[in-house]
């Protein structure tokens, strides 16, 4: 579980303070999407330098991560989970909006929770995840997990996989599309790249 801190009037996020949970993984390398692929051979198989970190990870650990953001920061970052499908028969996930650290948090937080047994479905809430503040789990459609996700699709070829977006709220509990939610929540939560 991480600390989460909101200013619910300026929609800032503040650096989080990682508990136990997460501190297991940070030992995990990054990868950014944007990184350019070098060509390589894995198995007879052809992947980018991205697609070989995410391989090893998911061998080593069960499961990678990708940041994802616009560089002209015209657009909300996010990050996905990869391998949660292979590796625990479960929805790989995605979270938006939220700053680099926090994200890798976020993931190795349901990451911990998916290991003791606990998973998750559309319409779902957890407060396992963010210290005083309830999360929701929403389903994506499939044809914004290909577009979006694509180092996920890659992962994955020719199998079907299947995504959630966990959502947070803002500092009083609103979640995006919820009536008293305010505009930047949501905003700040769309899967737009």
């Amino acid at each position: 579980m991480i600390t989460f801190s909101l200013n619910p009037v300026a929609g800032q996020v503040t650096r989080p303070t990682v508990r136990s949970c997460v501190e297991s993984a940070t030992g995990q390398s990054r990868t950014t999407e944007g990184s350019a692929p070098v060509s390589g051979e894995l198995g007879g198989v052809d992947l980018s330098s991205i697609q070989r970190k995410i391989h090893s990870d998911v061998t080593a650990q069960g499961w990678s991560w990708i940041w994802v953001f616009d560089p002209a920061a015209e657009r909300p970052p996010f990050a996905y989970s990869i391998g949660f499908g292979s590796s625990f028969d479960h929805p790989d996930v995605v979270v938006a909006g939220l700053p680099e650290e926090t994200s890798e948090g976020v993931l190795a937080s349901v990451q911990a929770m998916l290991a003791e047994g606990i998973a998750y479905g559309d319409g779902d809430t957890s407060s396992d995840i963010l210290e005083g503040f309830d999360v929701q789990f929403r389903a994506i459609p499939q044809d914004v997990s290909i577009s979006n996700l694509a180092q996920a699709s890659i992962f994955y070829g020719e199998r079907p996989f299947a995504a959630l977006q966990l959502f947070w709220p803002d500092g009083h509990g609103n979640f995006p599309g919820e009536e008293n939610a305010p505009a930047w929540l949501s905003d700040r939560q769309a899967l737009s790249l």
